[in-house]
């Protein structure tokens, strides 16, 4: 599915409807674009989501390429089964420009603290995978997050600022690259 006719389907708060992919057994290798197509520089995680699946052309045994517009638990859940995972994700650091690629272990990724201890719709995806392993989830051992510097994430635009579009085919490379290491 492309990144604008998904957008229409983010508006409402949901992902994509399912192509029956997601209900099938999980793969060996899990690359997920991850943000909202409609929320400008957060979309990025579905464009170079599109551009891997535009690369791998008919696909690759044990790899499938996802979008979702989630995080916490229930990305959590997304990963269940997968043995590594690649995430795709805008990332505003401040510390880099706008468009910097860069490729890193999740545990290495610095979040903020929950700030709803309550709300699932808060919890960072390393308290969730420590949750759903302490619940014995069978989760990927290897988690990478491919970042896209980004400062545009909390506005409604289904475009892309040019330094992260620009930053799109570097990014595709960095997750074509981890799925032949």
């Amino acid at each position: 599915m492309s990144s604008a006719r998904a957008a229409d389907e983010a508006a409402d708060g949901e992902d994509p409807p399912s192509d029956g992919k997601a209900d099938r057994e999980r793969p060996a290798i899990l690359v997920i674009g991850l943000g909202n197509p409609i929320l400008g520089d957060d979309g990025v995680g579905w464009y170079v989501a599109d551009g891997v699946e535009a690369r791998l052309g008919a696909g690759r045994p044990g790899v499938r390429v996802e979008r979702a517009a989630l995080g916490g638990l229930a990305l959590m859940e997304r990963l269940v089964g997968a043995h590594r995972a690649i995430l795709i994700d805008a990332m505003d650091t401040g510390a880099a420009p706008i468009g910097t690629v860069t490729s890193l272990a999740l545990e290495d990724v610095t979040v903020r603290p929950a700030g709803h201890l309550d709300s699932v719709h808060d919890a960072p995806l390393t308290t969730a995978l420590a949750a759903g392993r302490a619940l014995g989830a069978v989760l990927p051992a290897h988690v990478v997050v491919v970042a896209i510097e980004a400062r545009r994430i909390d506005i409604f635009d289904e475009h892309l600022s040019p330094a992260v579009a620009a930053a799109v085919p570097a990014a595709v490379d960095a997750v074509l690259l981890l799925l032949d290491a």
